[in-house]
């Protein structure tokens, strides 16, 4: 027979607030041929590549957005 010990603990979650990572990152995806701009740090960056990825493809005009934010969770003691 196994024994197991479970401890139960309270976690805190909360945005991830180092320098050197940023807040919130953007990334557009082509529906049509899933074709992305990568994490960008602004919306615009993003956007931007949207806009040139529509004018080299005019069919491709349908995006997804993806924001990514970085988190930490933290045990309480």
């Amino acid at each position: 027979m196994t024994r197991s010990v479970f401890r139960f603990a309270q976690w805190s979650i909360s945005q991830e607030k180092v320098a050197a990572v940023p807040q919130i990152t953007h990334e557009l995806e082509c529906v049509v041929c899933h074709d992305s701009s990568g994490p960008c740090r602004g919306f615009e960056t993003a956007r931007d590549w949207a806009f040139r990825h529509s004018g080299l493809n005019p069919s491709h005009t349908a995006y997804r957005e993806t924001a990514h934010r970085n988190w930490r969770a933290t045990l309480l003691e």
